[in-house]
């Protein structure tokens, strides 16, 4: 039942894409945990040996000797970490690494576990979020469809990718990764809760390298979001909106 409204196909069109961004961003981040959010590429480039190197001898909380351990058990104990915070965090407070006495010591304090676990509770929520939005794109798609919509003009196409990508740069050129990073933390995690560790007290800052290596991994999850997104779009483009 063809309704041809260019303004409503507008409309349909830019929820299309919002549900399809998030649905984008959500299969990123499971293409990432399957590859561990490429730590082993990071860990290299960010020369992430250098800093558990230099900061670790200098742990307060007792981890000295983790400073003994080699690049595998630092590039385990990161995969570890990634499996708990996807799988609810039950078994975080009992990740341990090997020193070179080899005596298994505890990886985390309980700081970084209650930490972690708020983590592994955001991703839960985020995966609830993911399937409501799922929902809601395929009830866009059926109605786009079933009123046979036009496609939205090549203008307004454009406007509507370009401006989001031209306001996302603006903000973190006048801001910084750094500062943003710090600030969703304030408005993510519990205020009783310490979400900032310093190299010199936390195994699990150090061998992240924060804030750099987030960066990395939000590169390597907007580059695949991207490729999923532009796949996907083309598709809906092709098969739903009408011409």
């Amino acid at each position: 039942m063809p309704i041809k409204n260019r303004n409503l196909a507008t409309v349909l069109w830019l929820f299309t894409c919002l549900f399809l961004l998030i649905l984008s961003l959500g299969l990123s981040w499971q293409v990432n945990k399957s590859a561990n959010f490429f730590y082993e590429f990071w860990y290299s480039q960010l020369n992430i040996e250098q800093t558990v190197n230099t900061y670790v001898p200098q742990n307060t909380k007792g981890k000295r000797d983790f400073a003994s351990t080699d690049p595998l058990q630092h590039i385990k104990s990161f995969n570890e970490i990634v499996y708990e915070i996807n799988n609810n965090g039950t078994g975080l407070s009992k990740l341990s690494y090997q020193n070179k006495d080899k005596q298994h010591k505890l990886l985390l304090t309980t700081a970084e576990v209650v930490h972690l676990q708020d983590v592994s509770d955001l991703v839960n929520t985020l995966r609830l979020v993911s399937v409501i939005n799922l929902l809601l794109l395929l009830i866009v798609i059926v109605v786009v469809y079933h009123f046979k919509q036009p496609k939205p003009l090549k203008k307004q196409q454009y406007m509507a990718l370009t401006i989001p990508s031209i306001a996302l740069f603006i903000v973190f050129s006048i801001f910084g990764f750094t500062d943003i990073f710090y600030y969703l933390h304030t408005l993510v995690f519990p205020d009783n809760h310490q979400w900032f560790f310093y190299y010199q007290e936390s195994l699990m800052s150090s061998l992240m390298k924060a804030p750099d290596l987030f960066a990395g991994i939000g590169l390597s999850l907007t580059g695949v979001a991207f490729v999923i997104y532009v796949i996907i779009y083309r598709l809906l483009m092709t098969k739903i909106f009408k011409g």
